[in-house]
């Protein structure tokens, strides 16, 4: 494990009890009214299908799946996360997404839910998906969007992305403020330019099928003063690739 990974490691274990905190109450209105309905629209019917969360923290999302028929096993780097997860039943494994503990071919979907903003480098975890779906196999990414995300960008700062920042990797370190209820830890959020993706998929042999850009309705916008300040700018894409060879 390289040093930027055990860090990443170090930080979530330091915040694992508040992330299952702020998942099991509720709490993230960003995942409660918006990026998992998304995420879970992009995936679609999932029943008998062989599904990996990987970077699944405290297991919510896994859960879902299963209860939508999928055969799914969720996948964290963090001990503490997994121990949460593990507790209220289903498959987990603590592993490292560059290194999956899975055969060839073995899987049919890989979901990736706020997963790639937390990895140092994403290309070997790219790999590692490549390697393990099938042909016709489906990797679904939900993350921050690199063109727009920004520091206190969930504090309303609408600030764009400079040119002479946005074509490099950008880590920026910043504690999870969620519900008025702060982090133990920062944590680093890296972003990269979407052509970083078109490229590592393409060289892992993916096609990506389809771009969203998850965002509230106009009608929530208007009536809701939350989402008006919390969503100054596009915060998040989600990408579908297919694995073709």
């Amino acid at each position: 494990m390289d040093a930027g990974t055990e860090l990443t490691r170090e930080r979530w274990e330091a915040n694992a009890a508040y992330w299952v905190k702020i998942i099991r109450e509720g709490r993230d209105r960003y995942r409660t009214e918006l990026t998992d309905d998304a995420l879970l629209d992009a995936v679609g019917e999932c029943a008998g299908l062989r599904v990996l969360d990987a970077g699944c923290g405290e297991g919510y999302l896994t859960r879902r799946l299963a209860a939508r028929g999928a055969r799914v096993a969720g996948m964290d780097i963090c001990q503490g996360l997994v121990e949460a997860a593990a507790g209220l039943g289903g498959a987990y494994a603590c592993a490292s997404v560059d290194a999956l503990p899975i055969g060839d071919r073995s899987l049919d979907l890989v979901v990736c839910n706020h997963l790639f903003s937390h990895l140092p480098d994403p290309s070997g975890a790219i790999g590692e998906f490549g390697r393990a779906l099938r042909a016709g196999g489906r990797l679904v990414i939900l993350t921050l969007h690199p063109c727009f995300y920004n520091e206190a960008s969930e504090r309303g700062a609408a600030d764009s992305v400079p040119a002479s920042r946005y074509f490099a990797a950008r880590g920026i370190d910043q504690h999870f403020v969620v519900d008025g209820l702060e982090s133990p830890s920062v944590i680093t959020s890296w972003l990269r330019p979407l052509e970083y993706y078109s490229t590592t998929l393409r060289d892992a042999g993916f096609v990506i099928t389809d771009i969203r850009e998850p965002r509230p309705d106009e009608e929530r916008l208007r009536t809701d003063p939350w989402w008006r300040a919390g969503f100054p700018t596009p915060l998040f894409i989600l990408l579908t690739a297919e694995r073709r060879s």
